[in-house]
Formats: C-alpha cells, sequence, structure tokens
C-alpha cells in the first residue's frame, strides 16, 4: 500500500469513544479513522454535486410553488402569534418539523386560517445566508418570465 499523508482532526474524546464503541458492536473490522475518512468522502461527493447543480441552474429535485421554484433543501418560515415555525423541501415535497407533508397554504394556516402563503412565507434557498418574502420570489420570478419572453418573442411563456 502506497504511502498517503494524513492530518489529524479533534474530535470530542466522548465523541471519539462512543463512535469506537458503536463500531466495535456494529462493524468490528472498520476503524473508526478509516469510516470517518469514507463518511467525509461520501458527503463531500453530495455536498459537491448540490452546489454544482445549483450554480448550473439545474435543481434536480425540488417543489414548484406556482412561478417559483423551491429546489431541494429550501427552507420555509412563518410565524404566528410569536411562534415560528419550519419546514423544508425534500425531495418534491415540503416536510414540516414534524415530518408532516405540507403545501405552502397548509403550511401558513396549520393553527389559523385566511392567511396568505405568499404574503406569510420566507424562503431560504439552499446556499443561502438570508431569508426572503416568497411574495417577493413570486413578482421576481414574474419578471424574470416578461423579459425573457419580450427577448425570445413569447416563446418562453411555453416552457
Amino acid at each position: 500500500m502506497a504511502y498517503e499523508a494524513k492530518q489529524a482532526i479533534y474530535l470530542p474524546a466522548g465523541d471519539f469513544l462512543n463512535l469506537q464503541f458503536h463500531l466495535m458492536d456494529t462493524r468490528p473490522d472498520v476503524k473508526p479513522d478509516a469510516f470517518v475518512t469514507e463518511l467525509v468522502q461520501r458527503w463531500l461527493a453530495i455536498e459537491m454535486d448540490r452546489l454544482a447543480t445549483l450554480r448550473n441552474g439545474r435543481a434536480l429535485r425540488g417543489y414548484q410553488w406556482k412561478n417559483v421554484f423551491l429546489p431541494d433543501g429550501t427552507r420555509l418560515r412563518t410565524c404566528y402569534r410569536h411562534a415560528t415555525e419550519f419546514a423544508k423541501v425534500v425531495g418534491d415535497r415540503i416536510l414540516s418539523d414534524d415530518g408532516e407533508t405540507l403545501t405552502p397554504s397548509l403550511f401558513v394556516n396549520r393553527y389559523t386560517t385566511g392567511r396568505n402563503a405568499w404574503r406569510f412565507v420566507w424562503l431560504r434557498f439552499p446556499g443561502d445566508d438570508y431569508w426572503i418574502c416568497a411574495a417577493n420570489c413570486r413578482m421576481r420570478a414574474a419578471a424574470q418570465l416578461q423579459v425573457s419572453s419580450q427577448r425570445d418573442g413569447g416563446a418562453s411563456e411555453l416552457v
């Protein structure tokens, strides 16, 4: 086996011991350093693919909400009576923190009725550090569609 340079990564001792004992019980032939290396390699491959997909503008999965596409990993937030609720786009569904599948309207009206989801849902897209009101995303998407349809002579309205 060829030499491979390694770099130490420090874990809390309790976490390392829990990992080591778990591996001894479930995978006695796997050492913690090999397990962590494989785990990091898998995570990096998934994360790099996700970021490349987002940068190229081709999300593989997500939720289509009227004219706004919410890519997989988009976070949703709403507030009602000083209680903040969160949900997340997982695959092609919106899941609340308790695992319930929701639409944006069901999300904002879980504890009340008559609220417009565009006004009361805030979105945080994957890779972004800020929240944006869904109504602003809707207006931006409509403006982009209008600009592209003017540029293409109306052909993009069929897309």
